[in-house]
């Protein structure tokens, strides 16, 4: 029976753990009903007090149009000219970026020392935490609220199968890392890869027939470095990207795939829809915390926001009686002096820019050099503050906290908030005081999320698209023009004169491959050690 997350029983048992005692079942939940004991669930059956629950045993569901007898492969990506990147101890470099990665097993990826063209942007970048709330009128659905590092999320960044969780041209790294049950080293094999990929759409491109003297056309192909890690969470894989663009902008990206969790059918509409014979996926949220410590210019730096505004002018151009008034946009600076401030619940009715900038870091035209943080997976926590388990996710309260970066804080969340809820180890709301944040070393704590309403095409494994959530780091201001106008993927098209031939000014002109490429990774290679990818059960 697979998966089991999909074949639910109506069947619960509530009990004490306190790690000093043997465990005592407080209550049980069984079709719909609530019986104070186990005593008192065996004298209502033996009393024919209680509706039996007939439920079949599930049937693999056998799917004949998996084998294509005439199947062809898919397309596959090569590096004709072999590796533009180099890997030396967790240290990955590019022509223009250099960056450091590790795994935190209890938080997960980390990257540090993020540099552009040699300029410092990122000192420190990690997943801090992720929280799943599930909602449903039985018990078991109703109180799974999870944090994920209760499981050791870096612990779980597992074996990547090649062709599938990574292009097969991709270099593979191992994790290495100490498990509380052993006194050895434990190493998780491929959990790691990076990868050039070319997306398939333009990084820019212009097409201008008619510009004097005789038209051209400039474009470059949108080519991004990939930093890559997926752990498997209990039910959820998270496909963890971290993307490094040609032009300066860098992408921290959460992707979600695996199996929903759900209650029986009978658990209420107004907490799902029906997906299988016997399942109710079950509405639920997920939201992933990040840690973003921006250098950019230098450590000091400041958070503005450009609000986007109306404009109403008067419009002297108009003809009618009285003169009408014109609107439009406008700018508006909004400068943010302490963390309280700063703590950002995000209002769709004020479009606004985020920017982190040195003040004293200024271009030629007196315009702060900066760096923008774009939002793409802004979600909004909707249960109340400091009720039940919502006071260990306070980072949910906001879309975005701005925080003076200090060594007592250096982590979101902990390992314990599992069981600490009502009062955390690390309570992030105490993060966001009265501190000044103009000009100093600042911490951009950035929450995104989902809300997920399960559907039947989510069974039995969930597809990606949709499904992924991320925020982006843009230069603003930073460089003269688009510092990816120099890069060797450019390719320009243009007359020299009116009847001259059409030139062709690029560093390659064809997509021939004069010789077979290396090696690279596949699926069967996972068949050389096996219980490395998936450990054999105990017998």
């Amino acid at each position: 029976m697979e998966p089991r997350n999909l074949h639910p029983v109506d069947f619960v048992v509530l009990a004490t753990i306190d790690g000093t005692s043997t465990p005592q079942t407080d209550c049980v939940w069984y079709n719909g009903q609530l019986f104070e004991s186990l005593a008192d669930f065996r004298d209502k059956w033996d009393n024919n007090q209680v509706t039996p629950l007939n439920v079949e045993f599930p049937q693999m569901r056998i799917i004949d149009d998996t084998i294509d007898k005439n199947y062809q492969r898919p397309p596959i990506e090569v590096e004709p000219d072999g590796k533009r990147y180099s890997i030396k101890d967790q240290t990955v470099t590019s022509d223009h970026w250099k960056f450091s990665f590790g795994i935190s097993p209890t938080h997960g990826p980390q990257l540090y020392d993020i540099r552009y063209k040699g300029d410092l942007i990122v000192y420190e970048l990690g997943l801090q935490e992720i929280c799943v709330f599930y909602s449903s009128s039985e018990p078991f659905g109703r109180f799974a609220n999870y944090f994920d590092s209760i499981v050791m999320i870096g612990r779980n960044m597992r074996t990547l199968v090649p062709g599938v969780d990574c292009p097969s041209h991709a270099t593979f790294i191992d994790a290495t890392w100490m498990s509380e049950t052993s006194n050895k080293p434990f190493t998780s094999k491929k959990a790691i890869c990076v990868f050039e990929h070319n997306t398939g759409i333009p990084l820019r491109r212009h097409y201008a027939a008619n510009e004097f003297p005789s038209g051209y056309f400039e474009g470059a192909p949108n080519v991004v470095l990939v930093l890559r890690m997926i752990g498997t969470l209990v039910n959820y894989d998270y496909i963890f990207d971290f993307i490094f663009y040609q032009n300066g902008a860098f992408e921290t990206k959460v992707t979600s795939s695996g199996i929903i969790v759900s209650s029986f059918k009978t658990a209420g509409s107004k907490y799902g829809f029906q997906v299988n014979e016997q399942a109710l996926g079950t509405v639920h949220n997920h939201f992933f915390n990040f840690k973003v410590d921006l250098d950019i210019g230098g450590a000091q730096n400041s958070y503005s926001t450009y609000n986007i505004e109306v404009d109403e002018v008067p419009n002297p151009f108009s003809k009618a009686t009285p003169a009408s008034n014109w609107f439009q946009e406008k700018i508006v600076k909004v400068d943010y002096t302490t963390e309280r401030d700063a703590a950002l619940k995000f209002d769709f009715n004020i479009p606004k820019y985020h920017i982190f900038y040195n003040e004293d870091n200024l271009d030629e035209f007196g315009n702060v050099r900066a760096y923008r943080l774009l939002p793409k997976g802004f979600a909004k926590q909707v249960l109340p503050e400091g009720v039940g388990n919502e006071p260990g996710c306070s980072w949910t309260r906001y879309q975005m906290a701005v925080t003076k970066r200090k060594e007592n804080e250096p982590y979101s969340s902990s390992k314990y908030v599992t069981y600490d809820g009502e009062n955390p180890t690390v309570d992030f709301e105490g993060f966001i005081g009265n501190e000044n944040i103009i000009n100093e070393d600042l911490v951009a704590w950035v929450t995104v999320g989902l809300h997920h309403i399960p559907r039947q095409e989510d069974i039995p494994i969930m597809t990606t698209p949709g499904s992924e959530v991320s925020f982006y780091l843009l230069p603003f201001n930073y460089f003269p023009e688009d510092p990816s106008v120099g890069i060797g993927d450019n390719v320009r098209l243009q007359y020299d004169g009116p009847y001259s031939p059409l030139r062709i000014i690029a560093n390659s002109t064809s997509n021939s491959i004069d010789c077979k490429p290396p090696k690279s990774c596949s699926v069967e290679d996972l068949t050389k050690n096996p219980e490395m990818f998936i450990p054999r059960p105990d017998h």
